[in-house]
């Protein structure tokens, strides 16, 4: 198992978009959020075509059980320090591709991938970001053909098992052999639930945005 140190990535996120005013108490999870899930979450659900490479971040509970998620006003903080290395095309917005060697190491020992966002508009490859700095929003979702919310979708992956970052693409990293994937869960120390997607369940509705949130819990319930 890879040792990577522990990221404040979820204080970091918490904070920025303060979700504290909504009494943020854990992330909830559908089973087919999670990585190498071979499940689909929306439309329906389905069969992905292969193994899910990532983790999907949407939706959260407070302490009274009241239900939210992530839009498409969300701040995207960064994981560690490290230096962008791709900027790229995905299904719901632009994927970013981070470098970073949280180890310590001279070269690189980490990707991390953030999709379905759209970044910073001054963002550009070769930038160095340092940890908990923002450098993107969650996409929102104009696509009538997909019942799918915005939400943030992260992989890590292990750069030596790859091509230079530049000659990336999400149809590269859709073919290429999982084991360079890494469970996120292993570095954001999450503290979550998981539960079985419903179909019958309309998400936007039965999770409030956490923008629309903040106005809620400013004049009360």
């Amino acid at each position: 198992m890879d040792d990577y140190p522990k990221s404040g990535f979820i204080e970091h996120l918490i904070k920025i978009n303060k979700l504290d005013e909504c009494d943020f108490d854990h992330l909830v999870f559908f089973s087919q959020m999670m990585f190498r899930s071979m499940g689909k979450w929306w439309n329906g659900g389905g069969v992905r075509p292969v193994p899910h490479e990532g983790l999907d971040l949407c939706f959260f509970v407070n302490s009274q059980n009241d239900k939210f998620r992530l839009d498409e006003t969300t701040d995207v903080p960064l994981i560690y320090d490290g230096i962008i290395v791709q900027v790229m095309d995905d299904y719901l917005g632009k994927t970013v591709i981070v470098s970073h060697h949280p180890d310590g190491k001279t070269q690189s020992s980490l990707l991390t991938i953030y999709g379905h966002v759209f970044p910073d508009d001054n963002l550009r490859v070769g930038d160095k970001i340092n940890e908990g700095d923002v450098f993107a929003t969650i996409s929102g979702v104009d696509n009538r053909q997909t019942t799918l919310l915005p939400h943030l979708h992260i992989s890590l992956a292990r750069p030596d098992m790859l091509p230079p970052a530049d000659q990336l693409t999400w149809e590269l990293l859709n073919k290429i052999d999982r084991s360079v994937f890494i469970n996120p869960i292993d570095v954001l120390c999450l503290n979550h639930t998981i539960m079985e997607y419903d179909k019958t369940v309309d998400l936007a509705k039965t999770f409030c945005k956490c923008s629309l949130a903040h106005k809620k819990f400013l004049r009360g319930f």
